[in-house]
């Protein structure tokens, strides 16, 4: 097996940590030297029905965790976030995650074919997009056989979603290794609001019928549950040729949770789900399920512990048995101008693999232990500097400790106005595809063999970001965020002498890309009236990748051109009288160019009447301005182009 390149070509793990004071001292010096003017504005307290209606860029109170692992408001977060709340969840006319996540600037989501998407963020666009960490209530939906998420396995009930927090940038100081460009965290409600009974059904041109029954009930004053089942059929799409693509699928989950607060400093979850997904043509049922319990105590006025732990089986009958197990703990302390966060945790990754027609594992089997570490410090310099420094240490097994630093520095410059900035340090750990996997095709009088490589590196990111937000008035706000990030150790795809007989074309995982990517992301939201919202959003992003002296890649400088250049949308909520609602979203993308996909632009309406407090009903379409369109291809599955749809949706609360 070849060895992996002279690891002096990159910066190492420790080189990045001496880099950070520096970065951060010059980061502060360019803060310290911008001047804004400050303006007048008068916030006031929202009460729980006003949360609900508010839209995902109202600064003033909008709560997240994910950035800190504490409740923090969005105004005072140093990063580019968007929350996507319950409301907005509900008048998208979306039905699953990933449709929902277009509307997030700066976030590439495409459509392989009816069971397959691509999602990243700040570039790297692919069927695996490996350097977003996706999380649902704190757990991993990361699969580390491929480096990805299954988009179709993540099939919840939207209603039954809170919010939708998603970090553009590193998040590797506080998540660990695979929070390099990103962090998703799906947060589900808790059952005491979801009390009573509610049904749904959904039936339409693509998506041909779902449906949705949950029941929420209480034991007690302090101990509520809440079960739910769904199911839905989703009908193929069709290939450019105007043939079917046979693609459909269909899914069935069915999940509980229990909330108690058995006293008023402690609070404890358990909750767990099943699911069963169908492909067409199957490639394998997908079945399995989890199980996760979380139990936090505030031990003081300004001390809290939190404790999670969680099981994950997933099987795919075709060739894969996943387990997860995973612990983890933390502990918060505010004191003086401080605010620490740190704790520790370990996960056990256990897999059984075996060999198709055309692929094969070595090994078969793999068990991978990993332990962390981690601590933030949240400073308060002055009333209206907040300094943040943390990091976390990561040791697997296999492959090492791998260091994750981060900075950030948030100038509170007026009441209205704030800008911030951050160096982080993140790295993405090889998944079993990159290390066991073998792929042997033929190519008419030759074969193709594609191998992995068990000594492959992590890929390391060191990102820099910079970003304002201004909210002139309690109606009007404007978010801007920069980044300019560097990648080291990419993984390339590099060749091998061929063998004569049979006559095969040789090819090997290694570590000899690198790369530069550089964004603008900026988002606007205005409240026109009580009744009118808009919101309007803007990403330009630009990739520069290429290899290292001696390789043989001729793909990865290529790939920088996998992503639209230009991406944005324009989005209404609008009130009418009698009870009725007309949302409408635009989104736009240039054109792919290395995958030879045009620009596209995608109209969605949505109509819908609330005759009771307790029934909704709704008409939407989908891609209204095209028959069907690509919107992006992968080498593993055949792509499908994305159709016309309509939707009409009936939920009853009882």
């Amino acid at each position: 097996m070849p060895t992996p390149p002279d690891p002096c070509l990159t910066p190492t793990s420790r080189q990045a940590w001496r880099r950070i004071p520096a970065l951060t001292a010059s980061l502060a010096v360019c803060l310290v030297a911008t001047t804004l003017q400050a303006a007048e504005s008068h916030q006031t307290d929202e009460t729980m029905e006003r949360l609900l209606e508010m839209n995902v860029t109202e600064l003033a109170g909008i709560k997240l965790s994910t950035l800190s692992r504490k409740e923090q408001k969005l105004v005072d977060t140093a990063a580019a976030v968007t929350v996507i709340d319950a409301e907005e969840i509900r008048r998208s006319g979306m039905t699953s995650i990933p449709e929902l996540l277009r509307m997030v600037p700066g976030m590439n989501v495409t459509r392989i074919n009816a069971s397959t998407w691509a999602v990243s963020t700040r570039g790297f666009q692919h069927q695996f997009s490996n350097k977003l960490l996706v999380l649902m209530d704190g757990r991993t939906l990361y699969t580390p056989l491929f480096a990805g998420v299954n988009w179709n396995l993540q099939d919840i009930p939207l209603a039954d979603v809170e919010r939708i927090e998603v970090v553009r940038g590193p998040g590797a100081s506080l998540w660990g290794t695979n929070a390099v460009n990103g962090v998703i965290n799906i947060v589900t409600r808790k059952t005491a609001d979801t009390q009573g009974n509610r049904a749904s059904i959904t039936g339409g041109t693509v998506e041909t019928l779902r449906g949705e029954l949950r029941h929420g009930g209480t034991f007690s004053d302090t101990l509520h549950y809440r079960v739910y089942a769904s199911g839905m059929d989703h009908a193929d799409f069709r290939r450019a040729d105007n043939t079917g693509a046979h693609d459909d699928w269909n899914a069935r989950q069915q999940g509980f949770r229990l909330d108690w607060q058995p006293t008023p400093r402690d609070e404890a979850t358990l909750q767990g789900e099943l699911f069963a997904v169908k492909e067409n043509p199957s490639r394998g049922d997908k079945q399995g399920g989890h199980l996760l319990g979380r139990w936090s105590r505030d031990l003081s006025d300004t001390r809290n512990l939190t404790a999670q732990l969680y099981y994950d089986h997933k099987v795919d009958t075709s060739f894969e048995v996943t387990r997860i197990l995973d612990l983890d703990t933390q502990y918060g302390l505010r004191t003086g101008r401080h605010v620490w966060i740190m704790g520790m945790g370990y996960r056990l990754t256990s897999m059984e693999l075996d060999d198709t027609a055309l692929i094969q594992w070595r090994p078969k089997s793999r068990r991978d232990h990993i332990l962390n570490l981690f601590a933030q410090d949240e400073i308060a310099l002055a009333s209206d500097w907040i300094l943040t420094l943390g990091g976390k240490i990561e040791y697997q097994d296999e492959k090492g400790i791998y260091p994750q630093p981060n900075a950030r520095l948030l100038w509170r410059a007026s009441d209205t106005q704030s800008v911030w900035g951050a160096v982080s340090h993140a790295v993405r750990i090889p998944s079993s595809v990159d290390q066991d996997f073998r792929l042997t095709v033929p190519l008419g009088a030759v074969n193709l063999a594609l191998r992995g490589n068990p000594e492959i590196e992590p890929e390391k990111l060191l990102a820099h970001e910079l970003g304002y937000r201004f909210q002139p008035r309690g109606d009007l706000s404007l978010e801007i965020a920069a980044f300019y990030n560097r990648y080291d150790h990419l993984i390339s795809l590099e060749n091998l002498a061929p063998l004569p007989t049979p006559p095969t074309l040789r090819q090997f995982y290694a570590n000899k890309g690198e790369g530069t990517t550089y964004g603008l992301e900026t988002a606007v939201d205005w409240r026109v009236s009580d009744t009118w919202h808009l919101t309007a959003s803007h990403a330009w992003l630009k990739m520069n990748l290429d290899v290292v002296d001696g390789s043989t890649d001729t793909t990865t400088t290529a790939s920088a051109n996998d992503i639209p250049r230009h991406q944005w949308q324009l989005r209404s909520r609008l009130d009418l009288p009698h009870d009725l609602e007309l949302d409408s979203a635009l989104f736009h993308a240039t054109r792919i160019r290395n995958l030879a996909i045009p620009a596209t632009t995608r109209l969605d309406l949505r109509i819908g009447w609330r005759p009771t407090a307790s029934l909704t009903l709704s008409l939407a379409g989908q891609n209204l301005l095209d028959d069907r369109h690509p919107e992006f291809t992968a080498q593993m599955v055949t792509p499908s182009e994305m159709p016309r749809a309509f939707l009409a949706s009936a939920a009853w609360r009882f």
